[in-house]
């Protein structure tokens, strides 16, 4: 019944040595301080729009073709090939004497914001801080189903990188955030239940001469050449799956609902947008949030018509074609299942 994720900055640090191998320790002991600090409480929740944060990031062009990230401004872009969800998931737990505990702020978009090499948390650093001040307690952010969804206008010439980018970006979420607040519907019920699968994720197959191939672009890439760079995504995804040695991965989804309103979907790895949708709609749940990044990373999870449509998000997947669909189904047997608990 525990659920561990990540928020998906790309600007996290390199941890090694004494630090990392303390890291586990330093997990547990906040978990320790927690449980001991437990108390009843009152949980509530409400829903937010953010529409003007969220871009699909794979494009139509002009050729047929689909590209991820094609650049601003770019005259052969058609249009996006797919949605955004600019649903803000917010919920709300308070002491039974009414003290704020914690807000935790749900929202499908990357974090891939401040770009470079620099250490940072993104947006929700800035989140985190603004509406701890306005509401106090602590905030925990997670990541929705956001694998083809940025916050890159290409129609829009302004440069959209750097720091002062991402503290535009929690600021305007961390208003809508407060908006919501303002609605809370407190949650029917208080019975807590969990439950959680196993899913076997077939890989993406290759053969011998493709593994041929991608160890010599990476014996190239260790000289220092220059290489392209959907050839380096999937030379390395090559030999990612040639060392699992298996033609199978066992992924973990899990479900926590709380009463009749919430439930909390755990999905191992960067899912699809579309993927996301799919499982809301799915839900006998009144609000369900889809975490991503959670209990595992093992890669994207592109839907079954951008296999079709190749590109960034499809070379570099480790997990076949299909994979997002069965994560989703048991998403759906599992919420079923602790609905009529």
């Amino acid at each position: 019944a525990v659920m561990i994720s990540a928020t998906h900055t790309h600007l996290a640090p390199v941890v090694e040595g004494g630090f990392a191998a303390g890291l586990p320790a330093r997990i547990a002991e906040a978990v320790r301080l927690a449980a001991a600090g437990a108390g009843p409480a009152r949980i509530a929740w409400a829903e937010g729009q953010e529409p003007s944060l969220v871009f699909h990031r794979r494009f139509l062009m002009k050729d047929g073709t689909v590209r991820t990230n094609p650049g601003k401004g770019n005259p052969d872009i058609v249009r996006p090939v797919g949605p955004v969800d600019p649903r803000v998931s917010v919920v709300a737990v308070d002491a039974a004497d009414g003290r704020p505990v914690a807000t935790l702020v749900n929202y499908a978009l990357h974090l891939d914001t401040v770009g470079g090499t620099e250490i940072s948390a993104d947006y929700p650093y800035t989140l985190s801080r603004l509406v701890g001040c306005a509401r106090g307690g602590v905030t925990i952010f997670t990541i929705g189903c956001a694998g083809n969804i940025n916050h890159i206008d290409v129609s829009d010439p302004r440069n959209q990188r750097g720091h002062g980018e991402a503290r535009r970006i929690g600021t305007v979420l961390a208003g809508e955030v407060l908006k919501a607040l303002a609605r809370l519907a407190p949650a029917e019920g208080a019975a807590l239940r969990t439950a959680s699968a196993r899913v076997a994720l077939p890989l993406v197959k290759h053969d011998a001469q493709e593994l041929s191939w991608s160890r010599d672009v990476l014996e190239r890439e260790r000289k220092g050449e220059k290489i392209a760079f959907l050839d380096l995504v999937k030379a390395h995804r090559i030999a990612a799956v040639e060392a699992l040695g298996k033609p199978e991965r066992d992924a973990e989804v899990q479900v926590i609902a709380l009463g009749k309103d919430l439930a909390w979907v755990a999905l191992p790895g960067e899912i699809f947008v579309e993927l996301g949708l799919a499982l809301r709609r799915g839900s006998p749940f009144r609000h369900t949030v889809a975490v991503s990044l959670a209990n595992d990373s093992l890669g994207y999870f592109p839907d079954r018509p951008a296999w079709d449509h190749g590109h960034y998000e499809v070379i570099t997947a480790r997990c076949g074609r299909g994979s997002g669909e069965l994560l989703v189904d048991a998403a759906l047997r599992l919420l079923e299942e602790v609905e009529a608990k």
